[in-house]
């Protein structure tokens, strides 16, 4: 199911405009707070970094206080807020590349996506 999923997200990344990012400027250093735009208590968060492919970071549960990760990796880096909210904390140049959100279900609904960048590098 992983696989399959990851399959679909990169054609639909591949396939999307520029003009369906918002661009998100951070400090790095700093905690950055992501807002997904379904505003869902549970919701699947993922980055993609050109070229690599995709990567699933957590989902999240509507009625469970509940998280879970794709790789044990992202637990220090990355957490769950409020409200379908992803939270990056200290964020490294490591963490730059566009985040979108999926809203679960038969037919899966993805986010435009909200590009991370800095001035700093």
């Amino acid at each position: 199911m992983k696989t399959l999923l990851l399959s679909l997200l990169c054609l639909f990344v591949w396939s999307q405009s520029s003009e369906a990012l918002t661009d998100q400027q951070v400090v790095l250093g700093q905690n950055v707070t992501l807002a997904c735009e379904y505003r869902l208590k549970g919701v699947i968060w993922f980055v993609m970094k050109l070229p690599a492919r995709p990567e699933m970071i957590l989902r999240t549960f509507g009625s469970e206080k509940k998280t879970e990760y794709y790789d044990e990796k992202f637990r220090e880096k990355y957490s769950e807020g409020d409200r379908s909210r992803l939270v990056i904390n200290n964020v490294s140049v490591d963490n730059l590349g566009i985040y979108y959100c999926i809203k679960p279900g038969f037919a899966l609904q993805i986010s435009d996506g909200i590009r991370l960048h800095t001035t700093e590098v």
